[in-house]
């Protein structure tokens, strides 16, 4: 032995031990002890992060879902058209369908604010453009528009036109001013019974054709004998002239789309 070695030097160099001291057995409990070490605490630990780890996946998960589908949401309100609910300003019903006049753009809607011919102040002016529709069986046509008219009425509700039953067809009496100190200002459409079709009538005088005409106010538009009946209104200019008619009749004339001054 060489000085200041100890003995198992020696033997160490002669080779391996000849008989392994670690069994099986006592292996596997050396590995499960470097695992389990400390009580099972890096195992307990091992668990505990993945605990956490899908914890905060599923904190994620749920913040997530509510900011995507309620964008989707807000994308969706944002995208949806305005409100399109027509205003009907007036309407006339038949036996089949529906006379409409509508507003095309937003109305300029005020108070009269003083008492005149047109009305009193607490009346309503509605000043705008308007389409005349028919619908009938599901379809809606066009008639005709009416640019820059207003109407003067007591209240915000659709206007009542004035049905008259005509032998060929119903004819509809429109006032946008339901009052007046001297004339009530007028528009017609025919509906024809056996087409369906309406149309803006026109009123044909002696001398001119217009798509307008009036009464006198206090009175009301009426049918007799197949014809319309119109008051004439009174004063300078009219009663006590040659020309004064006191009523005025028209025929209608629907392949012209006419009312005809019939006296």
């Amino acid at each position: 032995m060489n000085k200041g070695k100890p003995d198992w030097y020696s033997r160490v160099k002669k080779g391996p031990f000849p008989n392994d001291k670690f069994t099986p057995e006592m292996k596997k409990y050396v590995h499960m002890s470097v695992n389990c070490s400390g009580d099972g605490r890096p195992t307990q630990r091992k668990y505990l992060r993945i605990g956490i780890v899908g914890g905060l996946l599923l904190l994620i998960i749920f913040m997530i879902i509510p900011l995507t589908f309620g964008g989707e949401e807000q994308k969706r309100a944002g995208d949806a058209p305005p409100d399109t609910e027509e205003t009907i300003r007036a309407q006339g019903v038949t036996d089949k369908g529906r006379l409409s006049v509508v507003s095309v753009e937003k109305e300029k809607i005020t108070k009269l604010g003083a008492p005149s011919c047109f009305g009193i102040e607490t009346d309503l002016s509605f000043a705008g453009n308007y389409s005349v529709r028919y619908r009938s069986n599901g379809v809606t046509d066009e008639v005709t528009t009416l640019d820059d008219l207003t109407f003067i009425q007591p209240t915000s509700a659709a206007v009542n036109m004035v049905r008259l039953p005509f032998q060929d067809a119903d004819v509809f009496i429109l006032a946008p001013q339901y009052q007046d100190c001297h004339a009530i200002q007028i528009y017609a459409f025919a509906v024809e019974h056996d087409t369906g079709k309406a149309v803006q009538l026109r009123f044909q005088e002696e001398l001119s054709v217009s798509y307008t005409s009036y009464y006198r106010p206090g009175t009301e538009p009426m049918v007799k004998d197949n014809k319309l009946v119109l008051q004439s209104t009174e004063g300078p200019g009219g009663e006590g002239s040659p020309d004064y008619k006191p009523k005025r009749m028209y025929r209608l004339d629907l392949k012209q789309g006419v009312m005809v001054l019939a006296n």
